[in-house]
């Protein structure tokens, strides 16, 4: 440490004259730097390939420039003082085209020197070219103030050509706009920009070679009042004798519709045909699309557009009791039947029984009356 403090100012200084040596030096020779920049790279010929019906594609923009330069000029060196370019003539069947670079200011090639592009080529791709036609879709963002419904949204123009290479046309499933409707109570009106949409319905961002005939589309949104109207209807006919309606299911009761305020005031029920009932014994269903039943000027504010109507039809009581009856009947009558038989064959198993015990008595007596003549015949013979 005691070194260093040792004849401080005198190191100081010749720190400082070292320094200013240097730059002296340095300013007289002016040596030469490397350096670069990142340049855009032109297009030459960019209808090269319109006349046989093609599209090109190249796999860069820019390119970097490398370089020499005096060094008192190097901080003067802008990306903009080059041109850097490809020409689609030079196009092979390789694919690759040459890069070419040049200074713009020609006074700086004096001081700008070894000048030279990286890549020093690039890989150009042409394919056929392909020209679609969109039905423009409209898709939605936020929701409608409470009581109101977005009824339909028309945009202009309704169709839309995309211009492109076939590989990224295939990939555009259907182009539209996408529009905020949130907080809508009223009409309204204005422009968006056309999105790219693939099969699942997201957003494809990387189609730079794909142009439009319109980039932006004005659209307009018409916005309606909404009301829950009550869906009815009736019967026609009647059952087959024996039977009765015990009344109409409607499923759903009730349909959101939406139109004109003035216009809504007016109507209070949809009202369907009426069901024919006539000769039925079981259940009668029909289904109707309510949208066929709407007044005009109305329209349906949620998708479901399907009634069910079911006419309830069930067995009178009266006939019900008589089938009950009936049944008890022939019940009782079968069991009767069955006792009479029980009884019947009691009976005859009795009879049987005392004319079997009878014979069997008859015939032990007349075999002991045999047995005794024949014992008196011996003993009349042994007498004699």
């Amino acid at each position: 440490m005691k070194y260093f403090k040792n004849n401080l100012a005198l190191k100081l200084f010749s720190i400082g004259l070292a320094l200013l040596l240097w730059l002296i030096v340095f300013n007289v020779s002016n040596p030469e730097q490397k350096g670069s920049r990142t340049v855009e790279l032109n297009i030459l010929n960019r209808d090269a390939f319109s006349a046989d019906n093609k599209t090109w594609e190249i796999d860069r923009n820019t390119v970097t420039v490398s370089y020499t330069v005096r060094s008192n000029m190097a901080s003067s060196v802008q990306a903009s003082d080059f041109n850097a370019y490809i020409d689609l003539k030079d196009y092979s069947i390789t694919g690759a085209v040459p890069v070419y670079v040049e200074l713009k200011n020609s006074e700086n090639s004096s001081v700008i020197q070894d000048i030279v592009a990286k890549p020093s080529v690039v890989r150009v791709s042409v394919e056929d070219l392909q020209i679609k036609k969109f039905t423009l879709t409209t898709n939605r963002r936020g929701k409608e103030k409470d009581g109101y419904v977005v009824s339909s949204i028309h945009t202009e123009p309704e169709t839309i050509y995309a211009t492109g290479p076939e590989s990224s046309i295939g990939r555009i499933s259907s182009i539209g706009i996408l529009i905020n409707v949130d907080g809508l109570s009223e009409n309204t009106s204005g422009k968006e920009k056309a999105v790219f949409y693939d099969a699942n319905g997201k957003t494809i961002d990387s189609l730079e070679n794909v142009t439009l005939s319109q980039s932006e589309i004005d659209y307009t949104i018409v916005v309606n009042k909404k009301k829950n109207l009550k869906i009815t209807s009736s019967t026609t006919g009647n059952p087959q004798s024996g039977y009765s309606l015990s009344g109409l299911e409607i499923s759903p009761s009730t349909a959101s519709v939406s139109g004109n305020e003035s216009l809504l005031e007016s109507v209070t029920a949809i009202n369907l045909p009426a069901i024919d009932v006539s000769s039925a014994n079981t259940d009668v269903k029909k289904e109707f699309s309510i949208v066929d039943y709407l007044p005009k000027g109305i329209s349906l504010a949620e998708p479901n557009s399907t009634v069910t109507v079911t006419a309830k039809i069930q067995k009178n009581e009266e006939t019900t009791k008589e089938s009950t009856v009936k049944e008890e009947s022939e019940s009782t009558t079968e069991e009767s039947k069955t006792e009479t038989t029980a009884e019947s064959s009691t009976e005859e198993t009795k009879e049987s029984k005392e004319t079997k015990e009878s014979k069997e008595s008859k015939e032990g007596k007349e075999s002991k009356e045999g047995k005794s003549s024949e014992e008196k015949q011996t003993k009349d013979a042994e007498k004699e």
